[in-house]
Formats: C-alpha cells, sequence, structure tokens
C-alpha cells in the first residue's frame, strides 16, 4: 500500500475545493478520500486522468473524466504510474532554470530578429515572383488609385512635354516591356517617381522641372524599370505584411492589415537593397544605350542637394516657431518641440549616407566602365 499524499480535489459537483488524499490501489488506479473527515471516496484509473503541465510556479493538476480535478501541493509522487510523468517532471524543471530562462529569451530575440531581418524579406522575395500577373493588376491597381486619390494631382505638364518623355522612355528605357507612364503633379510625393506592380511608373511633374536634361529622366526611368524588373514594391508590399502578422501575432490587433498594403507599396522608402538593384540596372541600361551615367549621379544629387535645403528650412520655420512660443508654452509641451525637432534632425541624417553611397556607386561604374572601355580599344 503507498503513503497517501495531500491534495486539493474538486469533485466537479460543486466549485468548493476539497482537502483529501490520494493513494495507489494497484498499478492502474487511485483512491481519492475526501470530505470533513475523508468519509466520501472515489476511484479513478490512470486512463481516466489528463495530466497539465505546470508552468512557472504552478504544481500539476490532473483532470478528470468526470469534470473534477486533483491539484498536487508538489511533484508527482514515486508511485503516481502515470505514463508521461518523468516527461513533465523534466519539464517543470526546466521550466525554473534560470539558464534555461535566460537562454529562451535570447534564442527568442535571435529568432525574431532573424526573422525580420532574412526571414520575410526572403518569404516576400519569393511570393512576389510566384504570384500570377492577374494578382499583380489588382494589388496595383489598389496603389495606383490610393496614389491618384490621397497623394497627388492631375499633371500640369504640356501634352507635347509628356508626349516627348513617354517615347524616348518607349525607345530607350523599355526594351520590350514598357510600363504604364502615368504622368502628376506631386502633392505629397513631390519630386518622385514610384513604379507599382500593375506595370506602372508614376512620374512627378515636380521631378521632371528638377531635371536638366532629357538624359537625367531617363536615368529615373531606367532605375523605375529597374524596381519593375525585380518586382521591389510588391516586395516591400509583402514584407509590411508579413511583419504586420507578426505585430498581431504579439498583440492581437488585425485592424488595417491588409487594407494597408496599397499604401505599404509605395508608402515607405526602398531598402538599401533595392535601391541598390535598381541602380545597377539603370546604370547597366545606360551604358547599353550610350547615355552617360554620370547625368544619373548628377540627378541624385541635385535632388539630395534639395532635399536637404528643403529639411534645414524647415528645421529652421520650426525652431523659429518654438522660439516664438517658447514663453508661453508649458514644460511639456516644449518637451515635445525638442523632441520633433531631434527626430526631424535624425530623419535628415539618416537618409543622407544612403545618397551619397548611391552617388558613389554611380562613380565607380562609371570609372569602372571607362577603363573597361580603354582597354577593349
Amino acid at each position: 500500500m503507498s503513503q497517501p499524499v495531500d491534495i486539493i480535489f474538486y469533485d466537479g459537483v460543486v466549485s468548493k475545493p476539497h482537502h483529501a488524499q490520494i493513494s495507489a490501489q494497484s498499478e492502474s488506479e487511485v483512491l481519492i478520500r475526501y470530505g470533513d473527515r475523508l468519509e466520501q471516496h472515489r476511484r479513478y484509473q490512470y486512463s481516466d486522468m489528463a495530466l497539465i503541465g505546470a508552468l512557472g510556479q504552478l504544481h500539476p493538476v490532473i483532470e478528470l473524466k468526470d469534470d473534477a480535478r486533483i491539484e498536487f501541493h508538489g511533484a508527482l509522487p514515486e508511485w503516481f504510474n502515470y505514463g508521461t510523468k518523468k516527461v513533465q517532471h523534466s519539464i517543470w524543471k526546466l521550466e525554473r532554470s534560470p539558464s534555461l530562462i535566460i537562454f529562451s529569451v535570447i534564442f527568442v530575440v535571435a529568432f525574431v530578429f532573424a526573422l525580420v531581418k532574412w526571414g520575410v524579406p526572403a518569404a516576400s522575395h519569393y511570393v512576389a515572383f510566384q504570384l500570377p500577373e492577374n494578382s499583380l493588376k489588382k494589388l496595383g491597381d489598389e496603389a495606383e488609385t490610393y496614389v491618384l486619390n490621397n497623394w497627388t494631382a492631375p499633371s500640369q505638364l504640356a501634352q507635347g512635354q509628356k508626349d516627348l518623355i513617354s517615347k524616348q522612355y518607349l525607345n530607350t528605357v523599355a526594351e520590350g516591356k514598357p510600363a504604364k507612364l502615368v504622368f502628376r503633379e506631386g502633392g505629397r510625393l513631390g519630386a518622385n517617381a514610384v513604379a507599382l506592380p500593375n506595370n506602372t511608373i508614376i512620374i512627378t511633374d515636380e521631378l521632371i522641372e528638377m531635371a536638366h536634361s532629357d538624359q537625367e529622366i531617363l536615368g529615373v526611368l531606367a532605375h523605375e524599370q529597374g524596381h519593375l524588373i525585380q518586382r521591389h514594391s510588391l516586395q516591400q508590399g509583402l514584407t509590411s505584411l508579413g511583419l504586420s502578422v507578426l505585430y498581431i501575432a504579439m498583440t492581437g490587433d488585425s485592424s488595417d492589415l491588409f487594407t494597408s498594403l496599397p499604401a505599404a507599396m509605395i508608402g515607405a522608402n526602398y531598402s538599401r537593397k533595392f535601391e541598390s538593384e535598381a541602380d545597377l540596372y539603370a546604370l547597366q541600361l545606360m551604358d547599353r544605350k550610350g547615355i552617360e551615367v554620370s547625368h544619373f549621379a548628377n540627378f541624385l544629387q541635385r535632388l539630395s542637394d534639395e532635399t536637404e535645403d528643403s529639411e534645414k528650412a524647415d528645421n529652421a520655420s520650426q525652431t523659429a516657431n518654438a522660439d516664438k512660443k517658447a514663453s508661453a508654452s508649458s514644460p511639456s509641451s516644449q518637451k515635445e518641440s525638442d523632441k520633433n525637432q531631434s527626430l526631424a534632425i535624425l530623419d535628415a541624417l539618416s537618409s543622407h549616407p544612403a545618397t551619397e553611397e548611391r552617388i558613389q556607386m554611380v562613380r565607380d561604374f562609371e570609372k569602372k566602365q571607362q577603363e573597361k572601355h580603354q582597354q577593349s580599344k
């Protein structure tokens, strides 16, 4: 006969817990005595039990088929002949191990980091090239509608200028894979061009006005053509969607999951990898067509200078407004103003090195091609 063990017993009839004792009756059966004087008893087979794993500091719990429940005060007794007892005990010990807890935290953080940095982008790349054309068109049409309705206005360029740019694009950049060119006044996009999955390139009046030559415009269009060929905007949208799924898994907030996909394909800056791939495509195309790649570098430099000047002007304006309100503002609002100014400065600093690297990439490519041409003579 085994030594009885004190337990807490719920009889499945009322919610009140009973002080009880459990003991073995055979290799396959236990006896539970409960009540004020342990006058009531029940017998259960091990086959009638379901062991609930003990998480953290909780003790083992047994669920029984008649809705009764057993809660132990400590580890399961040696004589308790439940099949997975040893496995569960090992798990419970590991759960209480500080070293394992630290290792688990490090592992989870590393896993999430790897998933965000490599896993989601790799999956997005694979999916982007597996989607059928009708899916690409549907997603691209949604993104295009979003840009036309929310970010831009009708173009003010002369029709003759649009026709000339379109003709040059078809003759020089398209190379048998022409995209639909859409001219728009920049609005929120400003001096910019956007490639969308439905084989559309949106180019703004402001960008065209900033260009000093047709070759600079063709360099930009070649860059956007590279984004189309590599399906970068779709990859970007899918990556954003994948990160949103991870966020939902952690927070449970699924609002705006799919409705944000069109904006995700156009709203965020491309990664340096995507920009480098599109730049290289543009440079190789320009070199094949006999267009000096320095035109592209010149335009990038001008765009960078314009952006930097605009940011400096905005920061100066914000600083002046903050100084005017400083005497009347509360400490909390002053801190918020300082925070906004710091964020603006950080944005400017974070984007500038990337542009410098792209310009240097063009210069290096130009130098390499010049050396190559000289060697071939």
